[in-house]
């Protein structure tokens, strides 16, 4: 169990280490695809946020999906591998196994929803910090 613990933090490094590595400067002007951050969220956990330049929520996800999925095969293999001696502990392999079970189904579609809205939401902030005042005096000036 230790191991996959050290695993999971050593791919979160990783994934937070190569952001910064190739980094680029985005267009101003260009918005994202809701339609591509969906693709990217359906192929694993965080790809939407990822997409949408939520690298350190896209790797909180991806972290959070593959423990749990580690620790659910975990708990799936004591369950099967259970020698019956123990009822009770065998129950407890299932509880747990289908508990991270859903922790898994729950980060997956919690990746898609968020990558969608974000992707949604991205002009807000570039619409709602532009100066109105400015924007209007720019207008009187183009129809003079």
């Amino acid at each position: 169990m230790l191991n996959l613990y050290k695993f999971s933090i050593f791919i979160f490094f990783i994934l937070i280490l190569s952001d910064f590595l190739h980094c680029q400067d985005k267009d101003s002007l260009s918005f994202n695809d809701p339609r591509k951050a969906v693709i990217r969220a359906f192929m694993f956990p965080g790809g939407g946020q990822f997409y949408n330049e939520q690298k350190i929520k896209g790797s909180i996800l991806l972290s959070g999906a593959v423990l749990s999925s580690l620790v659910h095969l975990d708990y799936a293999n004591k369950y099967k591998n259970h020698d019956g001696e123990n009822f009770s502990q065998k129950e407890q392999y299932l509880k747990q196994r289908n508990r991270y079970g859903w922790w898994v189904l729950i980060i997956y579609f919690y990746g898609l929803v968020d990558a969608l809205v974000e992707s949604h939401l991205n002009p807000f902030e570039k619409v709602m910090s532009e100066d109105i005042e400015k924007s209007k005096n720019d207008e009187k000036e183009i129809k003079k």
